[in-house]
């Protein structure tokens, strides 16, 4: 048995894919296994990863007859594990030398504990040829609560926070976000299969739903504070499809959520359905309606609203931010300067306040 399956799914990313599989295999950690799930590219990645095959035994294919979507693709990628600890990387991301030196540093420190917990790792984001542009560290809102552990610091080498699973559960459905990175989260094998791995549905964020199950299943979630792997964003990425298609799919998915969420989740987060509902009436319309204004798009930010009071009227008239909205819309152009102020000092006291947090972090 590995200690680590690789999980890679891959469409149509031929440009990037030998890239993606060269940050892997010249890991310095080497005990892995590496499985692509080409979800019926019409590029040359099929081909490109079969070259790579026959230098290296630790790479498997997996060729879908059809393309099988998104959601369905990244499942097909995870049931090919048979490795101790998972990750799924997408096949335009990198992992940095050493990444999974220190996954496996924090993992046996963990003991016992590491089959029930979480980790994941600060990134550096890059463009679509490898430049740095920023980097994403630990976001206090969704990890509030969360201590600096020490003696797990010096073990990897790096600062990591260490949080209950239920609490960052609750963190993350009352702001309606996932709490780790994609490309940097691993869990074990038994982890993935309680929760049945992608089975949790979701057009556009199904890592987020997976998320919230693991969450519910473990026990703790690290954070290792320091960028070990580097997400690419190009005009072709999730991000920008979601962007392109009017975040419609993303709005969607959320409210499907709203309603169809395990109780068993909401329990364990104390939170109620209509605690949860007031959640996605707050983040998923309101504040992205007010992004979207602030970025000049009125029409889009009607939308927005309408998607909502469809779907929850009586929580829509409860909630304060909707009437602001409703007041900056009617305001026309001065409304949306309003907005866009108001979103620029938000962001700014947003930023300060994350650097007030980890320079005030506790400690375990």
């Amino acid at each position: 048995m590995p200690y680590f399956s690789i999980c890679i799914p891959n469409f149509n990313y031929q440009r990037y894919l030998g890239l993606t599989l060269d940050s892997v295999l010249n890991q310095s950690f080497t005990d892995l296994e590496v499985l692509v799930s080409d979800n019926a590219s019409t590029d040359g990645s099929v081909a490109l990863v079969q070259d790579y095959q026959q230098r290296d035994a630790r790479i498997k294919l997996r060729v879908n007859r059809c393309n099988v979507g998104f959601a369905g693709n990244l499942a097909r990628a995870s049931t090919m594990a048979s490795g101790r600890f998972m990750l799924m990387l997408s096949s335009d991301d990198l992992m940095d030398d050493g990444a999974l030196t220190a996954y496996r540093d924090l993992f046996e420190a963990l003991g016992d504990a590491a089959e029930r917990s979480i980790v994941h790792s600060s990134l550096t984001v890059v463009d679509s040829d490898g430049r740095p542009t920023g980097e994403r560290r630990i976001d206090w809102k969704l990890w509030k609560g969360a201590v600096l552990n020490e003696a797990l610091s010096a073990r990897v080498g790096a600062p990591v926070y260490e949080i209950d699973a239920a609490t960052v559960l609750r963190n993350s459905l009352t702001t309606m976000r996932v709490p780790f990175y994609f490309l940097s989260t691993a869990y074990s094998k038994a982890l993935h299969d309680a929760v049945e791995g992608y089975s949790q549905g979701g057009l556009f964020n199904p890592d987020k739903r997976f998320a919230w199950a693991l969450l519910g299943h473990a026990e703790k979630a690290y954070l290792i504070d320091k960028p070990l792997f580097r997400y690419r964003i190009h005009a072709a990425n999730q991000t920008a499809l979601q962007a392109s298609s009017g975040a419609l799919k993303h709005l969607v998915d959320e409210y499907v959520a709203s309603f169809s969420l395990d109780t068993k989740l909401l329990d364990r987060a104390k939170l109620t359905r209509d605690q949860f509902v007031a959640a996605f009436v707050e983040h998923d319309v309101a504040l992205r309606a007010f992004k979207l204004l602030a970025e000049g798009d009125r029409k889009q930010a009607r939308r927005w609203l309408d998607f909502g009071r469809g779907c929850y009227p009586e929580a829509m008239a409860a909630n304060r931010k909707i009437l602001l909205m409703r007041l900056l819309l009617a305001a026309g152009p001065l409304g949306a300067l309003a907005a866009r102020l108001a979103l620029g000092s938000a962001t700014r006291l947003w930023q300060q306040r994350m650097t007030a947090a980890s320079n005030g972090a506790q400690h375990a």
